[in-house]
């Protein structure tokens, strides 16, 4: 199998700042750091799911495969995702788990576009 130059997905930032229910402010996540950059596998996700799979770089710079709660991620988009560390972490995924990402259709492209305008539609409730 050809391996992608690139693929379209839904893009996001770590959330810079939250606080949680005893007042603590907390900056970005456990495992990302605040603006961090992640890409988003939603490609079967369901609106009523907490947390969401993401592929970005971690608080040490390596690329991870990671659980976020939804809330934490912010300006949700649908792009064209470049980045080779990350598609090969998707292709791996696909290869020997059988998870699946989006392609490079038309079709995917609209899938991303509709996926992230959800996404922050659920977001902000």
């Amino acid at each position: 199998m050809e391996e992608a130059y690139w693929r379209f997905g839904v893009v996001g930032n770590i959330v810079s700042q939250h606080t949680d229910e005893n007042g603590n402010t907390y900056y970005g996540t456990k495992t990302f750091t605040a603006h961090t950059k992640v890409y988003i596998d939603g490609k079967y996700w369901s609106a009523d799911q907490k947390e969401i799979s993401v592929i970005g770089r971690n608080r040490f710079g390596r690329m991870v495969l990671e659980s976020v709660p939804i809330n934490r991620i912010e300006n949700v988009r649908a792009k064209r995702i470049f980045d080779p560390q990350a598609l090969e972490i998707m292709h791996h995924l696909q290869a020997l788990d059988g998870w699946e990402w989006w392609g490079r259709t038309a079709n995917d492209r609209r899938d991303t576009e509709k996926f992230a305008k959800e996404f922050n539609e659920r977001r902000q409730k």
